[in-house]
């Protein structure tokens, strides 16, 4: 299933979701808007489920932009023998020829991008329960968008490195275990929220239905399912 594509998904939450309190949800839609993911086999999907004991499915995609980036990614899934991604060199010869396209692609974005940096990221969390005494779903969602992916990334990483200075805890952990419980939890995410670039972090929201999905993920779930 990985890099295949997974259609369409919404990186906002609907204006009936707007509620006091409720930062940047318009302004993610305005910057970001709707996107075309692909399945990537991202660690958390399992961690985090198991963490918070789902039921269930999990999963987790990403997309880039411009799109025709997912349009490459999607067709070399497609066309490329699996065999081939296993391959250490034919994965290096695939980066070092895709990296100058790369940097070609962030100067055009930096220039036409209305911030001049090019680099916007956002993130969307959705959680679907089941009301057993009603049937009826029950949707919590997450929205989060910074200015700047690469800065994003390591201020998080610098919160989290002095979060353990300060508060250490034996042994290895992964983050969805180092913070389960609901103090250390709020501790953290009361930095992430306030890191310098951050234009849109909705809290945690329930909606009255569950969101559109990936418009075309039951399509690559036969695909997959085919290839095996």
């Amino acid at each position: 299933l990985s890099g295949l594509l997974l259609g369409k998904v919404d990186f906002f939450l609907e204006d009936g979701a707007e509620v006091e309190g409720l930062l940047g949800s318009r302004e993610v839609r305005r910057r970001v808007g709707t996107k075309t993911v692909f399945s990537w086999p991202f660690p958390e999907a399992a961690t985090v489920a198991q963490e918070l004991r789902v039921v269930g499915e999990s999963s987790a995609a990403m997309g880039t932009a411009p799109d025709i980036w997912n349009d490459m990614l999607g067709i070399l899934v497609t066309v490329v023998p699996r065999s081939w991604w296993r391959s250490p060199r034919f994965s290096r010869f695939l980066a070092d020829f895709s990296q100058p396209l790369v940097k070609a692609t962030d100067t055009l974005l930096r220039w036409t991008s209305p911030d001049n940096v090019g680099e916007t990221h956002a993130m969307r969390i959705d959680v679907v329960g089941e009301d057993c005494n009603n049937k009826n779903n029950q949707v919590v969602s997450f929205v989060q968008g910074h200015e700047s992916f690469r800065r994003c990334v390591g201020q998080s990483c610098a919160e989290f490195a002095l979060d353990l200075l300060q508060n250490p805890s034996p042994g290895v952990q992964l983050p969805e275990q180092r913070y389960r419980e609901t103090e250390p939890r709020q501790r953290i995410l009361s930095k992430l929220r306030n890191i310098p670039g951050t234009f849109a972090w909705t809290n945690a929201v329930v909606l009255d239905k569950a969101p559109r999905g990936p418009t075309d993920l039951k399509r690559a779930l036969q695909i997959a399912n085919e290839q095996e």
